[in-house]
C-alpha cells in the first residue's frame, strides 16, 4: 500500500498542506468572482469543493482514484446538494477545452506526469484561466537518500524548489504571477477539524502503520519541507 491508498482507504479530506483552513483562507484573501467555473482537481472526499460550492461557486470535482469519488459522491447526499464529480486522469480528461475559469489543485500535480497534467490544464483553461496550486516544497538540501526515501513513501516524482517548481509551470505554458510561502499565511483557528476521516468499513492493518510512518516523517524531515501556494495564467500565444 502507498501513501495515496492510504489517504483512500481512511476517507482522509483536507489532507493537503494547511488543510481546509489554507482553502479558505486563498479564497477569502482572493476575492474570486463568484461567476468563476472551478474545477477541484484531485478533489478526494469532495471536502474542499463542497465547501466552495456552498460558497455559490458552479464547481466540478475530479479525482483519478474511484473510492475517493465514492466518498465526494456520498457528503453530495448527505449534504443534499449536487456537484458532479468525474473519475478521471487528470492528464487525460474527457473535459471539453476552455471550459474552467480556475482549476484548484490541493497537493496534486506532483503525483502526477507534470508535462502531461499541465498540458491538459491549459487545454481545459479558457484564455486568461488562473491554475491555483499548493505543493509540498524543498526549502533545505536533501540528500540522495532522503531524496529517494520522500519520493518512495509519497510516491511523487520529486521534491522541488520553490524555482524548480516555477520552472515546470513555464516550461508548460503558464505564467506564474504569485507565490505564497508558509510564512506569508498565518492560519487562525477556524473552529473546526481541518482534517476528516471517513474510512471504508474493512480496513488492512497496514494503514494504520502507514499513517504512524507519515507521522515520523513528517517529524523528520520538519526542518526541510514546507508548502508553497502558486498563482498561475494561462500563457496567452501570440
Amino acid at each position: 500500500m502507498n501513501y495515496l491508498k492510504m489517504l483512500s482507504l481512511l476517507g482522509i479530506g483536507g489532507a493537503h498542506p494547511g488543510g481546509l483552513s489554507l482553502t479558505k483562507k486563498i479564497f477569502e484573501s482572493e476575492q474570486i468572482p463568484l461567476n468563476r467555473i472551478i474545477l477541484d482537481a484531485g478533489c478526494g472526499t469532495g471536502q474542499t469543493a463542497s465547501y466552495l460550492y456552498q460558497l455559490g461557486y458552479p464547481i466540478t470535482g475530479l479525482d483519478f482514484d474511484p473510492q475517493m469519488i465514492q466518498h465526494a459522491k456520498k457528503r453530495n447526499q448527505q449534504l443534499n446538494i449536487e456537484i458532479p464529480y468525474l473519475n478521471e486522469d487528470l492528464s487525460h480528461t474527457s473535459l471539453p477545452a476552455n471550459t474552467f475559469d480556475l482549476i484548484l489543485s490541493e497537493s496534486v500535480l506532483n503525483f502526477t506526469s507534470l508535462p502531461d497534467t499541465l498540458s491538459e490544464i491549459s487545454r481545459i483553461l479558457k484564455q486568461n484561466g488562473l491554475v491555483i496550486a499548493i505543493e509540498m516544497i524543498r526549502k533545505a538540501p536533501l540528500s540522495s537518500d532522503e531524496e529517494d526515501e520522500l519520493k518512495a513513501f509519497y510516491g511523487c516524482n520529486g521534491i522541488f524548489s520553490v524555482s524548480e517548481w516555477e520552472k515546470q509551470f513555464t516550461q508548460n505554458g503558464f505564467t506564474i504571477y504569485k507565490v505564497l510561502n508558509e510564512e506569508d499565511l498565518i492560519l487562525q483557528d477556524m473552529g473546526e477539524p481541518s482534517t476528516e476521516f471517513s474510512p471504508v468499513e474493512a480496513l488492512p492493518d497496514d494503514a494504520f502503520t502507514l499513517l504512524s510512518e507519515h507521522e515520523k516523517i513528517s517529524n523528520k524531515y520538519g526542518n526541510k519541507l514546507t508548502f508553497s501556494v502558486f498563482f498561475a495564467r494561462k500563457t496567452i500565444l501570440k
